[in-house]
């Protein structure tokens, strides 16, 4: 019953997103009106219907969830603010973008959040099945992952405003060269919203393509403790160097390891044993809640 009223609660925050996004064509719409206002028609018809069809598969993408859908709703909410800006940069009221964009931006906010990412991860699990999130290393959140996220996003939209006003030589080459960026870039963000633990029936699995080669269940029987890590813990770190809270999964036998093959045509990894492990989910205190409500621990 606990974990039901803490998804009831996840979701009340994605029903913030979603709405939101369902009303932007009112509240964004006459703020980016007035910032295309001074630009040439094909420019002008060019932007109002990409912005109209990117509306409306994001708002078809925020009602379903899943993991891929994730990745779209968190690249889609943090866009608007910017074209907020840049049509504040225009003949926009700066009033009314100020207004639009600081609301724009909160809730782009709790896209990015852990209890919203936590829903749509779980739109795939099934049976009695809980999957949380891994926080990524604070490495990728310092750069990586935010020009990751600029590069598929204006690889998207780049090209077709680039042929709009007739800049046909570099509008062509910016629209393939971008839409394979673009590609590239969704890869690699919706590989990170495929790192999870995973409560099961049996104990909890670390599906984490970054740390181990293939998912581990650590079951019920084997796990000692699960809790915050000691400063001085000499437990393998798989934690991937992200940042805040760490917790310790010890395990009562070792258990065997294999890490990714992180060269190309490399065919075996070096095995490693382990009687306990780091990991950095994105709601540790839940993950203890959670082995409690289970008697994991």
């Amino acid at each position: 019953m606990g974990w039901v009223k803490d998804l009831r609660g996840d979701r009340a925050w994605v029903w913030v997103v979603r709405v939101w996004w369902a009303a932007l064509p009112f509240t964004a719409g006459p703020v980016l009106a007035d910032g295309l206002r001074d630009t040439s028609a094909a420019w002008r018809s060019t932007a109002s219907v990409g912005l109209w069809v990117l509306w409306a598969v994001v708002l078809l993408g925020a009602l379903l969830a899943h993991p891929t859908t994730l990745v779209l709703v968190r690249l889609a909410v943090p866009s608007a603010v910017a074209a907020l800006v840049w049509a504040g940069m225009g003949d926009a009221d700066w009033n009314q973008v100020a207004l639009v964009g600081a609301v724009t931006g909160a809730v782009a906010a709790i896209a990015l959040s852990a209890p919203v990412g936590q829903v749509y991860v779980n739109g795939i699990s099934y049976g009695d099945e809980i999957r949380l999130l891994l926080r990524p290393s604070a490495v990728l959140l310092a750069g990586p992952l935010p020009l990751a996220a600029a590069v598929t996003v204006a690889g998207v939209v780049s090209g077709p405003l680039l042929l709009a006003a007739q800049q046909w030589a570099s509008g062509v080459a910016v629209t393939v060269a971008g839409a394979a960026l673009a590609v590239f870039g969704a890869r690699s963000l919706c590989s990170l919203t495929r790192r999870w633990l995973v409560f099961v029936p049996a104990g909890v699995v670390l599906h984490d393509h970054l740390a181990v080669q293939d998912p581990v269940l650590l079951r019920r029987r084997a796990v000692a403790g699960l809790g915050p890590a000691p400063r001085e813990s000499d437990a393998l770190d798989l934690s991937e160097g992200a940042a805040g809270l760490i917790l310790e999964v010890s395990m009562s036998q070792p258990i065997t390891l294999v890490p990714p093959a992180r060269r190309k045509g490399k065919d075996r990894t070096e095995e490693a044993q382990a009687s306990a492990i780091l990991v950095a989910p994105s709601r540790p205190g839940q993950v203890v809640e959670l082995a409690r409500r289970r008697h994991l621990v």
